[in-house]
């Protein structure tokens, strides 16, 4: 859901009880343009197998685009209900079912811990409360996108500005920071898959997640499964996360 013009909307409980901690924003929907959504997925570098979250997904319009040009397992949190219709029967109509799905819900509730890529088009005081969601279920080099509005305290990898019409759009990248540094067991076997093997003569306590999938030219999902399967063998030990 994109939002816009703050100082014209109120807070409001959206679930009509007392308790109003958090509260959330009842705000329009105003759609991403197209040019801007491509260019939001472009500059995250969305890959195929990823999966990303689209925090207000609207008329799920990023989540399909996701799926049908980048490959992605593309999921929308979207708490209108008729949204969340027009946008299921839109990914039906288009087949991607099995890529793409919208979930009606609050995006304050939703698990994102899974997310490789997360974007938002929300305002600057909805990106502040959830911040901290963000910096405690994202693991480290999670992608953010978020269009038009800022994440307070967080620093952008990239700032860019897209012309479209009648204005221009601000596009702002963070990355989640920390790593992921396996450990190997110390244990001697073999390992018959080719990936695998790559990814295990590059376990040395010092290569991170990303810095391995780096080297391999493969996604870092691609490195956390095969190191799953490494745990599972008993050839590494852990996945120690720095912040």
């Amino acid at each position: 859901m994109v939002h816009a013009y703050p100082w014209d909307l109120p807070l409001v409980n959206l679930y009509g009880d007392t308790d109003l901690t958090p509260m959330y924003y009842d705000v329009p929907f105003v759609p991403t343009p197209e040019v801007v959504v491509r260019r939001m997925l472009q500059l995250a570098r969305v890959r195929p197998g990823e999966v990303l979250y689209d925090l207000g997904s609207g008329d799920g319009r990023i989540v399909i685009m996701a799926a049908k040009e980048f490959g992605a397992y593309a999921y929308g949190i979207e708490i209108r209900k008729d949204l969340y219709e027009q946008s299921m029967a839109k990914i039906r109509d288009l087949g991607l079912d099995g890529r793409a799905r919208i979930i009606n819900t609050n995006f304050f509730d939703a698990d994102i811990s899974d997310a490789d890529v997360v974007t938002m088009y929300l305002l600057t005081s909805v990106n502040e409360r959830l911040r901290p969601k963000l910096e405690k279920e994202l693991r480290p080099g999670t992608r953010v996108v978020s269009h038009d509005f800022e994440v307070s305290g967080w620093r952008p990898v990239i700032v860019e500005e897209v012309y479209e019409e009648w204005r221009s759009h601000k596009i702002y990248l963070y990355k989640i920071p920390g790593k992921e540094i396996p450990i190997a067991s110390g244990k001697g076997a073999s390992v018959e898959d080719p990936f695998m093997r790559q990814v295990l003569s590059l376990v040395d306590g010092n290569n991170s997640i990303e810095d391995i999938s780096i080297k391999l030219n493969v996604t870092p999902r691609e490195v956390r499964n095969a190191l799953k399967k490494l745990m599972e063998a008993g050839l590494v030990e852990e996945i120690k996360v720095i912040r």
